[in-house]
Formats: structure tokens, sequence, C-alpha cells
């Protein structure tokens, strides 16, 4: 019992990162105000590294010599080995990895590898900005779209970091479905959330939705242009590697391409390092 505690203490203190991966010699700037916040946030530090994947080659001493001098920032390097970047999340506790999109080259399902073997393989989320996504990074105010899957569950439990500590408002977006089975798992769902988040001490509403669970999402990002919403959580789904780019990264890429929000995307079923409260 004594060495329980005193490794989950250990565990509690030690240092939080959130690392940028850049598909340029220098990170964009709505990507670094989004790093500058999440780690304010969440207490934690910010690491850079140019991402494996980019279409861009840039020699290691080009990326450290170019990389913002900031202390807050700090570049790291990766290999391509079959164990990163879970090796280094374990190793730096990282816990987002902040992921600059490029839209030409990103979702082309065809190519051998590209990030999205990362993010796919990740066991933490994935925030996602693109060239249309807004500087402002305040994660006030949390959109989570509920379709019927027993997954969105884990979209609930990461929606309530940022209303823990960043006291953010988590609107959710439940889906209504025909079939009593599906509605009854969306259902389950609320339950469970409203019984999480009565625990702690930030706001919440459900926004009721005459749309199915294939559309909830479009619903969602489309009220998020009127009701002012800087984040949207989705997840990826149970099709993994070139199943995903094919039938799942075209609603990303949509996404991206389209509106302002930045995207954590989960991965479902993963043994996820969790943030703590620093």
């Amino acid at each position: 019992m004594l060495f329980n505690s005193f490794f989950l203490q250990y565990m509690y203190k030690k240092e939080q990162h959130i690392l940028i991966l850049t598909q340029h010699l220098i990170p964009n700037k709505n990507a670094l105000n989004h790093a500058l916040k999440l780690a304010k946030i969440f207490k934690a530090k910010i690491l850079i590294s140019h991402s494996p994947y980019s279409k861009k080659s840039i020699s290691n001493e080009e990326a450290e010599k170019d990389t913002p001098i900031d202390p807050e920032i700090n570049p790291i390097k990766f290999d391509l080995s079959e164990q990163e970047p879970n090796k280094s999340i374990e190793r730096l506790n990282i816990i987002f990895m902040l992921v600059e999109i490029d839209e030409q080259n990103d979702f082309k399902f065809f190519g051998r590898k590209n990030i999205f073997d990362w993010i796919l393989k990740a066991k933490i989320p994935s925030i996602l900005i693109g060239n249309k996504t807004s500087s402002e990074a305040n994660y006030s105010n949390i959109f989570v779209p509920i379709d019927h899957k027993k997954e969105s569950k884990e979209k609930m439990i990461w929606a309530s970091y940022f209303g823990r500590f960043n006291g953010a408002t988590i609107r959710l977006f439940p889906a209504k479905e025909k079939n009593e089975i599906l509605m009854k798992t969306i259902r389950t769902t609320i339950l469970f959330t409203k019984r999480m988040y009565e625990q702690f001490n930030f706001k919440y509403q459900i926004t009721k939705s005459e749309c199915n669970s294939k559309s909830i999402d479009e619903i969602t990002f489309k009220d998020s242009k009127v009701m002012n919403s800087d984040l949207i959580i989705l997840m990826t789904g149970k099709a993994q590697g070139v199943f995903f780019l094919r039938f799942n990264s075209k609603k990303i890429r949509h996404f991206i391409s389209n509106y302002s929000n930045p995207i954590l995307l989960i991965n479902p079923m993963k043994d996820y390092y969790l943030p703590c409260e620093g």
C-alpha cells in the first residue's frame, strides 16, 4: 500500500507536456496559440517536433535552428519505429498531440504512411489544426455530438477535463433515432454523463436534435458557427489504418476545410494516459 501511494503521488506530480507536430519548418501561429492555451489549462510544458510523415523534407538541424525561441517550447526528435509515438508519449508524459494537418497530403488513403498512422495509434487524443482553424483558443465552449455508439461515453469523459480545469461549458448534442435499441444507448450515455458531470462544478447543457446519428456531427458543426464553439470532440470509429483513411477521413477533411473549430479526435477503447490537475 505504501508503494502504491508513493507511486501515485509521483505520477501526479510528473510534469505534463503538449506535443506540437508541425508540417512546416516553423509552426503556424494558430498551432502555437492553441498549444499555449492548452499548456496553461493543464499546467503543462510544450514540446515541438517536425512531423516524421511531412512531405516537406526538413533536417533535424533545420528544425532545431528554426524552432521558436521560447523557454516554454522545447524541440524533440522522433524516429519511425513501431514503438512511436507511444514510447515518447509515456516517457515524456504527453497528454495531447496538437497536429498541423496538411490537407493536400494527409488524407490520401493510397499512400503507405502518413500522420494518421500516429493519430490512430496514439494513447492520447489529438487536436487537429487546419488552415481554416481559428487562432482564438479559449476552450471555454466545448461541443460534443452524441451518436448511438456506446463509445460516445469516452467523449464525455474528455470533455469533462475542460470543464474541470478550465471552467468550460460543455454542450451536448444527442442524436434522435427511430430504432428504440439505438435510442436506448443514447439515453444511457446521457444518464452516464449527467451523473458524472454533476460531481463537478462546471456548466453543461443538452441541446435536443431531430437528426440521427449519421448527421449529428454535421449539425453540431453548423450550430458551432452561431453558438461560438471553440472545440468539437469527435471519435475516430473502429475502422483503422487504410480503412480509416478510406471511409472516415473524408468527413474529417470536410470539417477541417469548412469550419473554424479545432477538433479533438479520440480513438475508442484505448488504454489512455490521462491528464491530471497540476
